[in-house]
């Protein structure tokens, strides 16, 4: 070997070994479409690692926002990113410099892989749901979700279940199980998307004994007020909230009002449950440690609903929230109150029944949403709808364990050449759709002694 190829090996181990320092985590499993890593340590390096373990999931990142963005929001990239480098990248160097170092260690990390993803891009991209209300009247209708204890469930212990909504381009990269252990503050898992420092498909399970998930609030009628960002919010409840009064606190101080929400939060150590609906200067609390709450993206509470929503579905079963609405609290507190379980609980969640036709059917007004299914959807066929499942109950949370299926509760399967060949309409969306094959129900388990 020459001298010149001999330094150039030196210098590429040299350079190996600084990178590894930074890589606090590692990928734990690979199962049934799901993803599962786990991050530690300070915020630049348990960034770096989640950068570098997932820099080929950022690839398609780099791919769906501009795409979305383009779609959803109506307006150039350029564009976006100056409104997210206006709004929000201040308020996140200034207020959240920790989550801010995360974000550019996620971009050090997937530059190391040769992934060009910038700090300004993460934040963007993690500001997308927080933007578009800005961007956009209203907002969109994601998730059913329902959370139960005492004599509502079998054991009488916490059992919470989840569905995202969601566009399936995004919903496809919502496959990664993160678990952090950060160096200040609980360790927690979520399901996420590579990028994100938050959940943003909202379902999370906190060593400190709290559990949560949410549904939005759709049709809000006002515009956010910056503000802090919900995604920064609801990480920082996630990592250094001890109850679910500090939920509140931190989700409430400084509200934009950018991520109307119905939060179903769970303390395994108290058995209770809670509901938070948050609007922009309105929300509601209610508590229990007997019975159920659910959300289908239509507010519970009259008020925040009558006075910041242009909401008229909430009873109305011809609308998806409505149906779900009905259905919902049909099965939850009428079929299987008392009985609710993990097992219970994956049959609601894959749930297709439609309350308007009296009839079981994929389309957009079920539990379990279809979309791309549905000849009546103000947008026909439009591909959107559940694309994940999650459920989980105390013990399971105790463990930070959680059963999740990839692609629709039901195990419908979706093939991205299928779909297009019958509704060519949507042909530019073959560019960021992959297939979503019929996935089992998984068991997230992560063993800390692995790490």
């Amino acid at each position: 070997m020459s001298i010149k190829n001999n330094q150039k090996t030196m210098k590429n181990k040299t350079e190996k070994r600084t990178i590894s320092q930074y890589i606090h985590g590692k990928i734990i499993d690979k199962k049934d479409g799901w993803v599962i890593v786990n991050i530690y340590g300070e915020p630049y390096k348990r960034g770096f690692a989640h950068g570098f373990l997932l820099y080929k999931e950022l690839k398609q990142v780099l791919q769906v926002l501009p795409f979305i963005v383009k779609e959803q929001l109506e307006i150039s990239m350029e564009e976006y990113m100056k409104k997210s480098n206006q709004l929000i990248k201040p308020i996140m160097k200034k207020e959240f410099r920790e989550f801010y170092r995360e974000l550019e260690g996620i971009s050090d990390g997937a530059k190391s892989k040769k992934v060009n993803i910038s700090t300004d891009f993460l934040i963007a991209w993690n500001a997308f749901l927080t933007l578009y209300s800005y961007y956009k009247d209203g907002s969109t209708e994601r998730c059913s979700a329902f959370i139960a204890c005492g004599n509502a469930t079998e054991k009488g212990d916490i059992v919470m279940g989840h569905n995202t909504h969601s566009d399936f381009a995004t919903g496809q990269i919502l496959n990664i199980v993160l678990y952090v252990s950060p160096t200040d503050g609980y360790p927690f898992v979520m399901q996420t998307s590579a990028g994100f420092i938050a959940s943003s498909s909202d379902w999370f399970l906190s060593s400190s004994g709290i559990i949560g998930c949410e549904t939005t609030i759709a049709n809000i009628n006002y515009k956010p007020v910056f503000g802090t960002p919900y995604f920064c919010r609801i990480r920082k409840a996630m990592q250094y909230g001890k109850t679910m009064d500090d939920y509140t606190q931190i989700l409430l101080e400084k509200n934009a009002g950018d991520y109307a929400c119905s939060w179903l939060f769970g303390d395994i150590k108290k058995n209770e449950i809670m509901l938070f609906e948050i609007g922009l200067k309105i929300h509601s609390i209610q508590r229990t440690m007997n019975g159920v709450y659910y959300g289908m993206n239509s507010a519970i509470d009259d008020e925040l609903r009558t006075k910041e929503t242009k909401d008229t579905d909430f009873a109305n079963i011809q609308s998806s929230s409505g149906s779900r609405n009905y259905r919902l609290n049909y099965l939850l507190k009428e079929t299987y109150y008392r009985d609710i379980n993990v097992q219970i609980g994956k049959k609601i969640l894959a749930d297709h029944y439609d309350v308007y036709l009296s009839k079981y059917i994929l389309n957009s007004r079920g539990i379990c949403k279809h979309c791309e299914e549905d000849a009546d959807y103000k947008d026909p066929y439009y591909p959107y709808g559940c694309t994940d499942s999650k459920i989980v109950n105390s013990l399971m949370a105790s463990k930070l364990s959680f059963m999740g299926r990839m692609g629709c509760a039901c195990g419908n399967s979706f093939k991205v050449k299928d779909f297009i060949e019958k509704h060519p309409k949507y042909k530019k969306w073959e560019q960021v759709l992959h297939d979503m094959p019929k996935e089992k129900w998984s068991m997230i388990v992560f063993d800390k002694r692995e790490k």
